[in-house]
């Protein structure tokens, strides 16, 4: 089959096979484009049955323990209709999530979009239990530059969601395609207008999904769910930005991309240490020798570096 008929922008989201095709020019430019990209095939079997048993034990410490520290809940988590739906720097929490952060195909896509001197950001495990989660509301995931557009619309900031769970039309992310083009007022405009119902889809395209999968999405791709009971659906993300706009522009501190750094070149070394990923060629984490902040950095003791220490 010819690659550029993998890229399919009308119905769905575009893809592409990762592990048969790599990352063609036409992934890119759909993605580019649109805003949104499905890589199928990301994890092998054994890997996502990993993060599948460290993602439920995560979710069952949340139930058990129904604490607030890095956890969000739908509602305060001793009333009884309250359910987990989030949870922040999984890396540090499970040792399958900071082995899946080095994933030599995933940073060797982001190398590609993202660009060398990217360094990973956010870290973060979003889920629907069978207890039930509410409507996500359209929205962009963030609007922290004053030029979002200029800065990230092309797609430089970007959010890679692997999927552990599937994530069919009823229970997936919907997109609206080349939305991350839209200036505020447009963007403002149809966000209240689809939020003014319980759930419309005009305009977009649902990102079906199954597990070992990974979407990426812009961070200004206009997107949202419909509210769900009796379905489980599990995402790590993990938001990639490139190192000279966070010098420049923030959101975090100059010192926060060494950290950053520290860790995601932690996370390759123990990846490349682990038998079962032996034939593996690790990834060559090679920024510019300008944003090589990692050299005065200790090694890192701990994955969890809290944003509201560094924030700008």
């Amino acid at each position: 089959m010819n690659p550029v008929t993998e890229v399919r922008t009308d119905s769905r989201v575009p893809e592409c096979d990762i592990r048969r095709t790599g990352l063609l020019p036409e992934h890119v430019t759909a993605f580019r484009r649109q805003g949104v990209l499905a890589v199928r095939g990301l994890l092998t079997p054994e890997e996502l049955a990993d993060v599948q048993q460290a993602g439920k034990t995560l979710i069952d410490r949340a139930w058990s323990t129904r604490s607030m520290e890095d956890t969000i809940w739908t509602l305060e988590p001793h009333l009884p209709d309250a359910a987990p739906v989030r949870i922040e720097y999984v890396v540090d929490k499970a040792r399958p999530i900071a082995v899946l952060a080095g994933h030599p195909l995933l940073l060797r896509i982001m190398e590609q979009l993202v660009g060398p001197n990217l360094i990973p950001t956010w870290d973060s495990m979003v889920f629907k239990t069978p207890a039930g989660a509410p409507r996500l509301a359209w929205h962009r995931d963030a609007g922290l530059y004053a030029d979002a557009v200029g800065v990230t619309g092309a797609g430089r900031v970007i959010d890679a969601g692997i999927y552990l769970d599937p994530a069919p039309e009823d229970n997936c992310v919907w997109c609206i395609p080349e939305s991350n083009y839209w200036d505020d007022e447009r963007l403002t405009t149809t966000a209240d207008r689809l939020n003014a119902s319980e759930w419309d889809t005009t305009g977009a395209v649902p990102a079906v999904m199954r597990p070992g999968d990974a979407l990426l999405h812009n961070i200004l791709t206009l997107h949202g769910a419909p509210a769900v009971v009796g379905k489980q659906r599990r995402v790590i993300y993990f938001e990639y930005r490139p190192a000279e706009v966070e010098w420049q522009l923030g959101p975090h501190t100059e010192g926060y991309i060494g950290l950053k750094q520290q860790i995601l070149r932690s996370c390759v070394r123990m990846r490349a240490a682990d038998s079962r990923f032996g034939d593996e060629e690790p990834f060559d984490y090679r920024p510019a020798e300008s944003f090589r902040r990692w050299a005065h950095q200790p090694e890192s003791t701990t994955f969890r570096v809290p944003h509201e220490d560094h924030w700008r």
